[in-house]
């Protein structure tokens, strides 16, 4: 990801020398429980703790959306299940670990993800239904162009929530660094540019905009309609030192919503 990559290097580096950690970029807010349907992707550690690979969404009582290349990076390290949480504070140890979470299932990724980033969506088909929260709702079929084609998507509000580092802060003797807490948050961008499988969001501080850092790979940007929020990307790349731009793989598309159709469609 920008927003995975360097996150499993920069943000522990973070951990250990920050003492501080604003997480995300710009005026990023704690969510609480705005967002109970957002979680953080976890993988396992030799010695059976988890920690975070990504952020993602509960879009039906079994499927947990993430980002393709995600689950790639778990499928190619040996970890082809995975577990999710949706503590909005998880991980309260020094190095976030978690050690116990309910929710577990098996990594399926789209058959035409491919590098770096396309068709960059993935599940976590969970083994149980997860009860008691109510799941996201997925923008549907050409969404974006939609709104391109009525000449507002400049004026839409593009939420994103994850569990995301800050972006880079550099500190003295020690150099740059990506500062995480485990605090779920929300932030919110602006519209740049939109092509056939992406929407690119403004994330400069600059502009009073705000947006996604390293960890929220795979975690969702929603827009507001008249019958509530939609997804309608999933955080894929961006700048390296996470200050301006956010690339998210849009869910409005025939790849996309043929992939999870028959996921979607199981009780």
């Amino acid at each position: 990801m920008k927003r995975f990559t360097a996150f499993a290097v920069a943000a522990v580096v973070a951990l250990v020398v920050v003492a501080w950690a604003p997480a995300q970029t710009g005026d990023a807010t704690p969510d609480g429980n705005g967002h109970p349907n957002v979680g953080a992707l976890l993988r396992k550690r030799t010695d059976n703790s988890l920690t975070i690979v990504c952020s993602g969404t509960l879009v039906s009582p079994r499927v947990f959306l993430t980002a393709g290349h995600c689950s790639n990076y778990l499928l190619t390290h040996g970890q082809p299940d995975a577990y999710v949480t949706f503590d909005p504070n998880f991980g309260r140890d020094a190095d976030h670990s978690i050690f116990s979470t309910p929710y577990h299932g098996q990594v399926i990724e789209n058959p035409d993800w491919h590098v770096p980033y396309q068709n960059d969506t993935a599940i976590v088909l969970l083994d149980q239904p997860v009860a008691g929260t109510t799941p996201a709702k997925i923008a549907p079929l050409g969404f974006l162009d939609g709104l391109k084609a009525a000449h507002t998507i400049n004026d839409m509000d593009y939420v994103n929530v994850g569990y995301g580092t800050s972006e880079m802060v550099v500190v003295p003797t020690v150099g740059p660094t990506f500062p995480f807490d485990g605090i779920r948050k929300w932030t919110i961008s602006g519209y740049h540019a939109l092509d056939q499988e992406f929407i690119h969001l403004d994330q400069n501080i600059h502009r009073d905009l705000s947006g996604t850092g390293y960890g929220d790979s795979g975690g969702p940007t929603f827009v507001d309609t008249p019958s509530g929020p939609v997804i309608v990307s999933v955080v894929s790349t961006g700048d390296i030192p996470c200050y301006s731009t956010s690339v998210n793989e849009r869910v409005d598309t025939v790849n996309a919503q043929n992939f999870l159709a028959p996921y979607l469609a199981l009780s």
